[in-house]
């Protein structure tokens, strides 16, 4: 009996020891790794020039369904260090849902770029009549530090409160990096997303006209 309970020490002792010893080295390895959180910006907070146009204030647009790629709809910022492979950051993390973020923030480009406060995220109450709803399939939304990030996404523009389709587009579009920093990468993707608002803002205009 003695013999066993000396024997669960010396295990126990040699599972505690590595991890003891990793935490010292840990410690006196110098400054630690802090985690960042990360939000795609909306035009209000954009530092550039805004064209505004008017559609009048009976105008409501609904903002979704936006589905992301799995990849990159997790809680880790996301790079692309080849064309085959993706890194997933340590210590850089999204503050909310990227696919909620991502709504939100077309939401507030849309409304900055139709001058309407008429804009809703999905889902909405069934009673809320939708002129124009806007669904968005995105089917790459990622980049590499210091270089391009890219965004290919369907989207489709809906009338009648969802029951006609208006227009099917197919977008692409590219912003380079200012830095090697998640900062930048992120400041890039929502320069993308800026411009997939201004497309889909120019066409909301057109047809409601």
């Amino acid at each position: 009996m003695m013999g066993h309970i000396s024997l669960r020490l010396t295990v126990i002792s040699l599972c505690v020891f590595p991890l003891a010893l990793g935490g010292c080295l840990n410690l006196g390895g110098g400054t630690q790794q802090t985690t960042k959180f990360y939000v795609l910006n909306s035009l209000y907070s954009a530092q550039e020039d805004i064209r505004t146009q008017t559609v009048g204030s009976d105008f409501t647009v609904g903002i979704g369904p936006v589905e992301l790629p799995q990849y990159v709809n997790r809680p880790q910022v996301v790079r692309r260090t080849s064309r085959n492979e993706l890194e997933v950051a340590p210590f850089a993390r999204w503050a909310e849902s990227l696919d909620e973020n991502c709504s939100r923030v077309l939401a507030e480009n849309l409304t900055v770029l139709l001058s309407t406060d008429r804009v809703i995220v999905y889902p909405w109450k069934r009673t809320v009549p939708i002129d124009y709803q806007v669904v968005v399939d995105v089917t790459r939304f990622d980049g590499a530090l210091g270089g391009d990030v890219s965004m290919r996404a369907r989207w489709t523009l809906l009338g009648d409160d969802g029951k006609k389709m208006l227009l099917r587009r197919q977008s692409s579009f590219s912003e380079k990096t200012d830095a090697t920093t998640y900062e930048a990468l992120v400041a890039a993707q929502s320069r993308i997303l800026a411009e997939l608002s201004r497309e889909i803002a120019e066409k909301i205009t057109a047809i409601s006209k």
